[in-house]
């Protein structure tokens, strides 16, 4: 009976082959990947890195999203991080100081 090495690597795809040259133009991984025994066309890399830099900026969406928040919270966050957390101070007991008119306190 034959045994497989543990650390024996999966075979390379043609997306993994695109992904590890980043900065290759398209018409150079297609060549690349022709010696490499993959068939490519320049707009499957396009299409490959397309989908790869949709996916991580998705993935950067979700972990900057602050969790445990409601929407007005992460709002009042953001609008504190923008103008300043001092302006903000100021901006919120100016409010408070209308509320607390309008109510007659």
């Amino acid at each position: 009976m034959k045994s497989t090495p543990k650390s024996a690597q999966k075979p390379q795809t043609k997306s993994d082959f695109i992904l590890a040259h980043p900065n290759v133009p398209a018409k150079e991984i297609v060549a690349k990947a022709k010696t490499a025994g993959f068939a490519l066309t320049e707009k499957y890399v396009y299409t490959i890195r397309s989908v790869a830099r949709s996916r991580q900026q998705r993935a950067t969406l979700r972990a900057s999203v602050p969790t445990g928040k409601s929407g007005a919270e992460s709002l009042l966050v953001a609008v504190a991080a923008e103008v300043g957390l001092a302006r903000a101070i100021s901006l919120l007991e100016a409010e408070r100081q209308k509320v607390l008119a309008m109510l007659g306190k």
